[in-house]
């Protein structure tokens, strides 16, 4: 018999014996020690047995009582029992952890098929809103276009006020359509990201000067501050161009009449360059800054809003600024403006440099 095995018979027969002669609960607690250590020894349940048996044997020659022997066979299964307990946990324990994972296999397994019945719709509408909507929507914004054009004129002027609605309406609602269609394009990575390494400002100059007349309407100037013109970013310059039309139209539009809109480039945490449009605007309202980034969501949601926009817009300019590597966020403080920002990569990628003077229109 090995060392540790002989150890645990000798307090066996020990702790058997005191509890065959008095009962109480020392020598159970001892018990149940024992079996700890004989589960932690390695020893099965019959190695277990066996050691009972043994201990028994001996401890019956000792106290050998014909009177008793129904409290001692009493008493010696009970201390088995307990010797076994831990045993009996360590399989419980076993089973109970079984089940719970095949509970949460089930469970994962459910959650699976409703993402992929969740996915397939998706599929589905984005078919049916690019086949079935954008084609007639297209059709509609541009006829209404060329009536406003070449006959808004010859119309009374109630028709041309509701002439009016339905075009601005009709290019509202494609604007949300092409919102949807390419936001689903840039999450599901079919949308081919051209990066190559170029200069930074040219793109900032070049959307500056493409949005002021938009800004001009609504009484606002925007102006480029600091950007260093030896600043080289490895970037798609069509998508940096279409994120930051968007915080340049988001900017001017919550912006006062005769405020400016300032954007700059400064270096931001080594390997990236930040990109910043500050506002002079009311801020983002606490209750709202945790949903600024999700899809259709608005500060203002109501029908009467008297700034207009899809909710898609930020949501859009996450996924590329996150698709080209960069971090996109938001400092807002009630009152004084908000200030958004997205890093760009350092890092050198393959490509020629963007000539700049071929810059696309801004989206």
């Amino acid at each position: 018999m090995k060392a540790p095995t002989r150890t645990l018979t000798d307090e066996y027969v020990v702790a058997l014996r005191e509890y065959l002669e008095a009962g109480g609960e020392a020598p159970l607690f001892r018990a149940y020690q024992i079996g700890r250590s004989a589960l932690a020894a390695g020893l099965g349940v019959l190695e277990v047995a066996a050691l009972h048996q043994e201990a028994l044997v001996h401890d019956l020659l000792l106290l050998l009582a014909p009177d008793e022997s129904a409290l001692i066979a009493k008493r010696a299964s009970e201390f088995f029992a307990e010797a076994l307990a831990p045993f009996e946990v360590s399989r419980r324990g076993f089973q109970e952890a079984t089940g719970a994972l095949r509970d949460l296999n089930r469970e994962l397994q459910e959650r699976i098929e409703v993402a992929r019945r969740m996915e397939a719709l998706k599929d589905e509408f984005i078919s049916i809103v690019n086949h079935e909507l954008r084609t007639p929507l297209t059709s509609i914004h541009g006829a209404l276009g060329i009536i406003n054009t070449k006959h808004g004129r010859e119309l009374p002027q109630e028709a041309r006020r509701l002439l009016e609605i339905a075009y601005r309406n009709s290019r509202r609602l494609a604007r949300l359509v092409d919102n949807v269609l390419d936001l689903q394009k840039i999450e599901s990575g079919t949308v081919a990201f051209e990066v190559r390494v170029q200069p930074l400002r040219p793109l900032l100059e070049h959307v500056v000067e493409a949005n002021q007349p938009y800004a001009t309407e609504l009484g606002v100037t925007l102006v480029l501050e600091e950007a260093p013109p030896e600043v080289r970013v490895a970037v798609d310059g069509d998508r940096v161009i279409q994120v930051l039309t968007n915080l340049l139209s988001n900017a001017a539009k919550f912006s006062p009449p005769g405020e400016r809109v300032r954007v700059s480039a400064a270096p931001s945490g080594g390997s990236f360059w930040r990109v910043a449009v500050t506002d002079r605007g009311p801020g983002i309202p606490e209750s709202f800054r945790g949903r600024v980034f999700q899809r259709f969501a608005q500060a203002d949601s109501s029908t009467t809003r008297p700034r207009g926009g899809t909710g898609l817009g930020l949501s859009i300019c996450k996924a590329i600024v996150e698709r080209m590597g960069g971090r996109i966020g938001f400092e807002t403080e009630p009152g004084r403006g908000t200030t958004f920002y997205f890093d760009l990569p350092m890092e050198e990628a393959p490509g020629e440099v963007a000539d700049a003077s071929t810059c696309p229109e801004s989206r």
